[in-house]
């Protein structure tokens, strides 16, 4: 009898093993990718908040809104791409426009996933738009 509970035992434990460790790894998975969200965010409105004071513009806020992606993101490399540019999209792309009486900043991509959970998944979708308005100075 005591040869049955240990065979049941194993092949429960190699039934359960695998689940347990997917949910550890998809909620590993969920904590890096909300970071990174709030990360990409964080780093559009920096870059916008940048843009929108006297002296500002689209220029300023690209340069901090990729400065701040390059302290946050792990494994990727942000660079400067607005969306319908002739060059393919890096994978994770600033594009910072002056609107004339305000600066948007916009922010997209996919960052690198830690575990590639599916075939064919690309990474985790990244994407952010602030819209700022321009400070106005009055005498």
């Amino acid at each position: 009898m005591r040869r049955a509970q240990g065979a049941t035992a194993l092949v429960e434990f190699a039934l359960a093993w695998p689940v347990a460790l997917l949910i550890v790894l998809a909620t590993v998975e969920a904590a890096v990718w909300a970071a990174e969200a709030y990360t990409v965010r964080a780093a559009s409105l920096a870059g916008a908040r940048a843009g929108s004071v006297a002296g500002g513009g689209a220029a300023v806020a690209s340069r901090v809104a990729l400065q701040a992606l390059s302290a946050g993101l792990m494994g990727v490399a942000p660079a400067a791409w607005c969306p319908g540019g002739r060059s393919a999209p890096p994978p994770v792309w600033v594009c910072a426009i002056d609107l004339g009486d305000a600066v948007e900043v916009e922010v997209g991509g996919v960052a690198p996933a830690l575990v590639p959970l599916a075939p064919g998944m690309g990474g985790l979708p990244l994407h952010a738009r602030v819209v700022v308005p321009k400070e106005q100075f009055t005498p």
